[in-house]
């Protein structure tokens, strides 16, 4: 991104203002299609395929003007079995020329986005299709295969468990479909593989001298058409993307082994004796240990870590026992999963390794951070950037701070889903009122679906649930796939379980799963409320509750609402940080004169 001087960020700032004021909705989407269908009325009977190079020319030497866009979507609707609206054309004229059109009908924001890559593919050299997950990567392949099909052309799709080379072939294609993090994922590896902290001139060189099968992305980052924009660029932009391998524990085996041979040579009772606070050894024992670990050095050397070290080596072989503390399965140990919300501590992981080395089993795999890269700076780094949603009403701004990117609408927004809240004074209370619901759903003849906020407190709801024999999917807001298929038997009905981070989270799992009817049910014990509200608004919700353990429909109206406000106002700050994080760090680099 080139950098702007203070009056060129004041006049972006006035015409981005103007726009979200006056220009919201696209201009004249009827008389652009009607251009569309008078190119598609030149369009004789020779083959498709044979204009393809004419236009190509055309694009790449004036660029995206309206005319060159009109004949474009003119030869790839010729291939389609019908052609589409005209607000999906004038959605895809938008994307291609670098903003975030809003379209709520699923199928036409992917015709759009197909529209807006096969005119992109024609201008530049490859486009990257993205999307929020696996799933609805490959849903925009198939859209494309048919047309791309007639005009000669193929989408290449990206999916979890391609070989290198598979991955190469598609990327060199002209359009490649695949889920922003795996494609993320390839643009890290690629950047690792060269080392760009050598020097730009022999990161080149090295490219250069290895060919064009050393790089995953031979075409680097030049176009991205994002689906599902809201999601991929806004809400999953605080989660950095990062590449991980599994480290050289050899060493640390070594010292594990060293432990374990040592406590072998330590009798029972004489040398050691087990105690409230752990192993502890005899004077003499450790007198002796330390004359014989004298020549290892190192980490032997220093007297607080060996004993901490062998007397864990101790409980690891005398107090830990197999099949009633853990078991060995497939040559791996494996211990008792742990309670939800909590996690080993670094004594107990360090018990579990000796433990490992005593059963002769390979270490726990360890994986090292390699290299890292926010979402907003990998969504920079490519030359062209456009994307469409369902609805960006109240993202405008943060589309423009973060991509420098205007939203438009195309057509009539879709309407708003208000579900009010039921807020109970428990947690308990909150999952026994969801067991109760999905009950009356099912009794009704409805499918049910809930959707959690927190995988621990999802495990919870699907024991109750289990324990009521109550049949209902669980799916978590956060993480919901809307493109994956949602079995059901009859009417779905959508039960919401905890505060979402934003209310069109509602709004998505509602759309993609098509149901018929939604309830919202939240707690005072939810942290992810009661941490976004004061003590005292807590304390008085409580009080106004009285002995019911739900409060009445106005007050948790009210509560809900003000909850709702605070939770995306800590979104957008969250997002805020690290776009101020971004500049920071380009200002340092700029600084310094050095790359990143």
């Amino acid at each position: 991104m080139t950098p702007q001087g203070a009056a060129d960020r004041l006049f972006a700032r006035f015409g981005f203002a103007f726009h979200n004021a006056f220009a919201r909705t696209l201009p004249e989407p009827a008389d652009f299609a009607a251009a569309v269908r008078a190119a598609a009325g030149r369009l004789n009977s020779t083959p498709l395929n044979s204009k393809l190079p004419e236009l190509r020319y055309r694009l790449r030497r004036d660029g995206l003007r309206d005319a060159h866009l009109a004949d474009a979507f003119a030869l790839y609707c010729a291939a389609l079995p019908a052609a589409p609206e005209a607000r999906v054309l004038a959605a895809a004229r938008w994307i291609a020329g670098g903003g975030i059109a809003e379209l709520g009908d699923t199928q036409e924001r992917r015709e759009a986005l197909c529209l807006a890559a096969f005119a992109r593919a024609l201008h530049a050299d490859a486009v990257h299709l993205l999307a929020a997950s696996e799933a609805a990567a490959k849903a925009l392949a198939d859209a494309m295969s048919a047309p791309l099909a007639v005009l000669g052309m193929q989408a290449g799709c990206i999916t979890r468990g391609m070989s290198a080379a598979a991955r190469r072939e598609a990327y060199a294609g002209a359009i490649v479909c695949g889920a922003h993090r795996e494609v993320a994922q390839d643009y890290l590896r690629d950047g690792v593989s060269v080392r760009r902290a050598q020097g730009a001139l022999r990161s080149a060189l090295e490219r250069v001298a290895a060919g064009p099968q050393a790089a995953l992305l031979p075409h680097g980052l030049p176009c991205a058409l994002v689906d599902e924009a809201d999601v991929v660029m806004l809400d999953d932009a605080p989660a950095p993307l990062v590449l991980a391998a599994e480290a050289d524990q050899s060493r640390e085996r070594l010292m594990y082994e060293q432990a374990i041979e040592l406590a072998r040579t330590l009798t029972p009772e004489v040398d050691f004796t087990q105690g409230e606070e752990g192993v502890h050894l005899a004077a003499a024992a450790a007198d002796r240990l330390e004359t014989v670990v004298a020549p290892l050095g190192g980490m032997w050397a220093a007297r607080q870590r060996r004993m901490e070290l062998i007397g864990a080596a101790v409980e690891a072989l005398h107090y830990v026992q197999r099949d009633v503390d853990y078991r060995v399965q497939g040559g791996r140990v494996l211990f008792p999963a742990p309670e939800p919300g909590t996690e080993p501590s670094p004594e107990d992981l360090e018990l579990r390794k000796l433990v490992e080395v005593k059963e002769g089993c390979r270490l726990s795999a360890r994986r090292d951070v390699i290299a890292r890269l926010s979402l907003p700076r990998f969504f920079a780094r490519y030359r062209a950037l456009g994307g469409a949603c369902a609805g960006a009403a109240g993202l405008e701004a943060e589309f423009w701070s973060m991509y420098s990117l205007k939203t438009a609408r195309a057509g009539t927004p879709a309407g708003r889903i208000c579900v009010p809240p039921r807020i109970f004074t428990t947690a308990s209370a909150r999952r026994a009122a969801i067991v109760a619901a999905v009950q009356a759903a099912r009794s009704a003849g409805a499918s049910a679906i809930v959707a959690m906020r927190m995988p621990a407190e999802a495990e919870k709801v699907q024991a109750e649930l289990k324990a009521a024999e109550a049949a209902a999917g669980i799916v978590i807001l956060a993480a919901f796939d809307a493109a994956a298929p949602v079995p059901s038997e009859g009417p779905l009905h959508l039960v919401i379980g905890e505060q979402p981070d934003a209310a069109r989270q509602i709004e998505r799992v509602y759309r993609a799963t098509g149901a018929q009817s939604c309830e919202l049910f939240l707690s005072l014990e939810d942290e992810a409320l009661t941490g976004r509200l004061s003590a005292a608004l807590i304390a008085a919700a409580r009080l106004s509750a009285g002995d019911a353990e739900e409060l009445s429909p106005g007050v948790a109206r009210w509560i809900g609402a003000a909850a709702q406000r605070a939770a995306e106002r800590m979104s957008r700050a969250m997002r805020a940080e690290v776009k101020a994080r971004e500049r920071s760090l380009d200002d340092l680099l700029a600084f310094s004169g050095q790359r990143e």
